[in-house]
């Protein structure tokens, strides 16, 4: 009896992963297709092929599955990013090579980037926190913090600095993304730009 309780149980799960996955899949397509205007609830359940009473059953509103989606586009970002942190010995280059990486990853998945940066985060109530407050997004920004000191040598807080880098990547990532039809440099040049004015002008104490 237990093998079958057991076999019932994982089952069960595997449809539940399934099912979460079938949504995520069809949010996707609808903001591919139609931006964030086309992420309703019944059409995220029609595009899953499930009952809209069902979806609610995964995902208690449209906030929720927006930041799964986030979570979604992020969690691989990060990943990467930790990668090549861990392939690189020398500071300065580890600090370069993982900069150069965020920007590349966004324009590997423009249509992630629109679904991050271009839908505006909300709150179903007043207790709930923004999707920043409440994943590792930030602490996984501030890794820049740490790199940054270690390449010009400071033993301070550079969040600040950690912070400007994180602006203008995104900015690079931003203006490549939604201003495609102009023949913009190779990302890495800008990159490198924007990694160097840090290295030369941080003020090391």
């Amino acid at each position: 009896m237990s093998n079958g309780s057991d076999g019932k149980r994982k089952k069960g799960r595997k449809n539940d992963v399934s099912v979460h996955s079938a949504i995520l899949v069809a949010a996707t397509s609808l903001f591919e297709e139609k931006g964030a205007a086309g992420l309703s609830m019944r059409a995220i359940a029609a595009g899953a092929g499930i009952p809209t009473m069902t979806l609610y059953g995964y995902f208690p509103s449209k906030t929720s599955i927006i930041r799964a989606l986030w979570t979604f586009a992020f969690d691989p970002l990060f990943s990467e990013m930790r990668a090549v942190e861990l392939q690189e010995e020398d500071a300065k280059s580890r600090l370069r090579a993982v900069a150069r990486t965020y920007v590349e990853y966004w324009l590997r998945f423009p249509d992630r980037y629109r679904m991050v940066f271009l839908i505006e985060d909300s709150r179903d109530s007043v207790e709930d926190r923004m999707f920043v407050g409440q994943s590792d997004v930030i602490a996984s920004y501030l890794r820049f913090d740490p790199l940054i000191a270690e390449a010009i040598g400071a033993k301070r807080d550079c969040s600040l600095e950690a912070e400007a880098l994180i602006c203008a990547l995104t900015g690079i990532a931003h203006m490549t993304v939604t201003v495609s039809e102009y023949t913009w440099a190779p990302v890495a040049r800008y990159v490198d730009i924007i990694v160097d004015g840090i290295l030369n002008t941080a003020n090391v104490e």
